[in-house]
């Protein structure tokens, strides 16, 4: 993994390298966390994240034992905005599969001040603060949680990469604080 920082932009970059002759599987994402409020003049309730399409993403919600379960719950519909409140991580992560966006920006309804946060080729992204927490999480996964369904075989869990022999893998995500 290497950080690297660009005028007003974080990037970080995963590198995966299969030094074996034989398949490898993995998964990887990220955990970042955003302080949110961004200001001492504005409260948690003040915040949005704001995607770049219009979304009808469904949420696949997760179980007590942190398994996604097998059927998906509506939550965007034709809208590209989600208010940030404590209520909404109240039933854990939001985790979404197959969004149109590639960009999601946090922003505030009382300044001008968020960030920019950039998933270009995660096909899974997570959403999470935890109870109480002053903070979001955004996290962009290649690879997801097991379903409470998956017969234990990690060829066969959903998200997981296939890296062949003595090759090698990479992906990245940005954010920019504007």
């Amino acid at each position: 993994v290497t950080y690297s920082i660009e005028k007003d932009i974080l990037r970080v970059d995963y590198q995966i390298k299969n030094t074996g002759a034989n398949e490898m599987y993995f998964s990887i994402g990220g955990h970042p966390a955003f302080k949110v409020p961004l200001t001492d003049q504005t409260s948690y309730d003040d915040y949005y994240l704001q995607f770049e399409h219009t979304e009808n993403a469904l949420r696949w919600p997760i179980d007590a034992g942190g398994l996604i379960e097998n059927k998906a719950e509506p939550f965007f519909n034709n809208s590209s905005r989600i208010d940030i409140s404590h209520e909404l991580f109240k039933k854990d992560a939001l985790v979404f599969k197959g969004l149109a966006s590639r960009r999601v920006s946090l922003k505030s309804n009382a300044h001008n001040h968020g960030l920019d946060f950039n998933f270009e080729e995660f096909p899974f992204l997570g959403l999470w603060a935890a109870k109480g927490g002053n903070f979001v999480c955004i996290e962009p996964w290649c690879g997801i949680a097991d379903s409470v369904s998956h017969n234990g075989e990690l060829i066969h869990k959903e998200g997981i990469e296939q890296l062949s022999g003595r090759s090698n893998w990479s992906r990245a995500w940005s954010v920019r604080c504007f």
